[in-house]
């Protein structure tokens, strides 16, 4: 399994949304990302945000870069998390935030080639 087990998509306008999901200790990101506690990598935060992105708002556009990013804490298997997602369609500027019982996790802005 490489994606999050879906609770709930919540489409607020063209451009912004919100998804739930829940990290199943089975996904395919936590083996051997860490031995002793598991975690999803940042890397994986992003590739998901741009997936979800790319499905919701019918973005074809290449990965140009990523503007800034920042993990404030982990994500755990079975955690249920929330993905705030905000496409910014003049400025090819994807921005995401991943929450934790409403709690940031990460957060970020990611260049898409115009």
């Amino acid at each position: 399994m490489m994606l999050p087990q879906e609770i709930g998509v919540r489409i607020t306008d063209t451009y912004s949304a919100t998804l739930h999901f829940n990290l199943p200790p089975e996904l395919f990101w936590f083996k051997g990302h860490f031995p002793e506690q598991s975690i999803i990598p940042g890397v994986t935060q992003i590739h998901w945000a741009i997936h979800y992105a790319t499905e919701i708002f019918s973005i074809k556009r290449d990965f140009n870069g990523i503007d800034v990013v920042k993990f404030q804490r982990p994500l755990f298997p079975q955690e249920n998390i929330t993905l705030i997602l905000n496409w910014d369609a003049e400025k090819s500027k994807l921005s995401f935030q991943y929450l934790c019982a409403e709690h940031p996790a990460s957060n970020g802005k990611i260049s898409l080639c115009p």
